[in-house]
């Protein structure tokens, strides 16, 4: 079943996996990977299995964040995913991989320099004026030091060496032995852990990108340029690479540290519903956002302006994922059922949809049980979570999107908690989402769009006619033949009649629409507002011709 890599790479590729296996052994998992048949992958002797833990008084988490850590940076890294998934993995495993965040030991300085002048060309000393040998922060796949340049403090993002190739390697292993666990542990299948692999390998690979991290940096710094209660760090893309980023070094407090911040003066309250504000604002209004808000790597400055330091994992939404988005939060907050399956099916990433009849019963159970939570205890991620679950016990299965996004309100409602909040996020999220929805359904805030969609009305109507023309051709060229049985042409002859008037009453309207739209986009005086007087009419005198039509319709059919 394993591939290995041709040459040294699967030599290494092997030894890896047997070191892997020794290390899950040794904290007591060895009868579970005898039960998924580790032995097609690698060759062992079935014996090393069955053989005693030394930790079995401690408890089966603990064993597994021990593993983890024992493995290296890819499987903290995997842990610290699984940490933020909830709708997965259960409680006491989480509360033991959260400890993960703070188990990676530093790379020598001699190794980061090597990285960082292999990066730039030149040695460390001539392109800075001083280099902190002793990094601010590390990682499982990066770590940061302090630097100087051209006089100004800066902070370098170095790569871990060799990080991708053992990462590599690591994923093919981790995607084996989760297909063994599909096909030989029908619990563990219902887990999908294939496609928690592929859904880690895609996060972990972006992650190492550190060029989409740096465009990443840029896009954020756009979207909030006018916004003075966020700081994005400037980058220097002249000397950032695929293993290194060059950004400004912040200084400030660290979210997580309640006391310094309580001690420097800042409003803790303010500061969470700020976060939280800006995180909503992102989501709904930028459609561009953080899907992994590390406390560690937020820090707050003078004037509870806050500062987020690291781009590596950014999740994107399309408009109208936005405004499916919007639905979902908005019919929570009222408790509409029904509304909210019809959301949940339209924001689902399989082509199968779920009967509302089927998901509504579970979406009131969730509704009703947070029905008499206190607004300050309400948990907006809990709910999402709880909602994904029931998609998928109806066999359906969400975006990535919408993960990303519960996994970030988590942690957003975690670092609220810690600060004393004393608000929840659904109170936060419902007028974002009232807006998009109401963007979505104004035609003066969504004037472009419309004019687009009008354009596109009006090349169809131009068309038909054409489209017409070529198939009477064909019909009188003998290569369309029709059959009819006539009984009387003169109720077709009033249908057609009728047809044309309406066709040529619906291009008027159109045109109407049209025009109206560019003048109202060119802004041609007078105005009403910010609003063209020709424009208003135009759409008064299209909504009245479009009322005329819909009547004639209506009591058309209803003869």
């Amino acid at each position: 079943m394993m591939s290995f890599m041709p040459g040294g790479g699967g030599l290494k590729q092997l030894s890896r996996f047997q070191q892997v296996v020794n290390v899950l052994v040794k904290h007591g998992f060895g009868s579970a990977l005898g039960r998924i048949r580790v032995w097609e992958c690698v060759h062992i002797q079935k014996g090393i299995l069955r053989r005693e833990c030394p930790l079995t008084a401690l408890t089966v988490p603990r064993r597994v964040r021990l593993a983890l850590e024992e493995l290296g940076p890819t499987f903290v890294k995997l842990g610290q995913v699984l940490s933020t998934r909830p709708d997965q993995v259960p409680p006491e495993f989480i509360a033991e991989l959260k400890e993960l965040q703070q188990a990676v030991k530093p790379v020598p300085a001699d190794q980061v320099r090597g990285v960082i002048e292999t990066e730039l060309g030149r040695p460390v000393d001539q392109v800075f004026g001083s280099f902190d040998d002793t990094p601010i922060a590390a990682a499982s796949l990066a770590q940061v030091h302090r630097a100087v340049l051209n006089g100004q403090p800066v902070a370098l993002k170095v790569q871990r060496p060799g990080i991708l190739e053992q990462i590599e390697v690591d994923l093919a292993i981790a995607r084996n032995l989760a297909a063994l666990a599909e096909r030989y542990s029908p619990a563990l299948y219902l887990l999908n852990p294939a496609g928690l692999i592929r859904e880690f390998a895609d996060q972990i690979r972006n992650e190492l990108d550190f060029v989409a991290e740096v465009s990443s940096m840029k896009r954020f710094a756009r979207n909030f340029a006018d916004d003075e209660r966020i700081r994005v760090p400037a980058v220097y893309p002249e000397l950032s690479t695929r293993r290194l980023i060059t950004m400004e070094y912040i200084e400030g407090v660290n979210i997580a540290d309640t006391q310094k911040l309580k001690e420097a003066g800042y409003d803790l309250g303010l500061i969470a519903r700020r976060g939280a504000v800006l995180a909503l604002k992102a989501v709904f209004e930028h459609g561009f956002f953080h899907a992994d808000p590390h406390p560690g790597n937020i820090f707050i400055l003078p004037g509870e302006i806050i500062s987020l330091v690291d781009f590596g994992m950014m999740a994107s939404l399309s408009q109208r994922d936005r405004e499916r988005l919007a639905k979902l939060v908005y019919f929570l907050s009222t408790g509409n059922e029904r509304r909210l399956a019809r959301a949940l099916n339209e924001i689902m990433e399989s082509e199968h949809v779920i009967q509302a009849s089927e998901l509504e019963p579970a979406l009131a159970a969730i509704i009703n049980r947070y029905s008499d939570v206190a607004a300050y205890e309400m948990r907006l991620a809990s709910i999402l979570f709880a909602m994904i679950r029931a998609i998928t016990a109806h066999g359906g299965q969400l975006r990535p999107q919408l993960l990303w996004l519960a996994k970030g309100i988590a942690i957003q409602e975690d670092l609220s908690q810690a600060l004393g909040a004393d608000f929840n996020m659904m109170e936060l999220g419902r007028p974002h989402a009232r807006r998009v929805l109401t963007r979505k359904v104004n035609p003066f805030t969504q004037r472009q769009e419309l004019y687009f969609w009008l354009i596109d009305a009006l090349d169809l109507a131009r068309d038909v006619p054409y489209d017409f023309s070529v198939i009477l051709r064909e019909v009188l060229k003998g290569r369309i033949k029709i059959e009819f049985e006539h009984v009387g042409l003169e109720p077709i002859r009033r249908t057609l009649s009728q047809t044309a008037n309406r066709l040529s009453l619906a291009l008027i309207i159109a045109a109407l629409l049209v025009s109206s739209s560019v003048i109202v986009l060119a802004g041609a005086p007078p105005l009403v507002g910010d609003t063209p007087l020709l424009g208003i009419f135009g759409y008064a005198i299209a909504g009245v011709l479009g009322f005329v039509l819909t009547l004639s319709i209506w009591f058309r059919s209803g003869r």
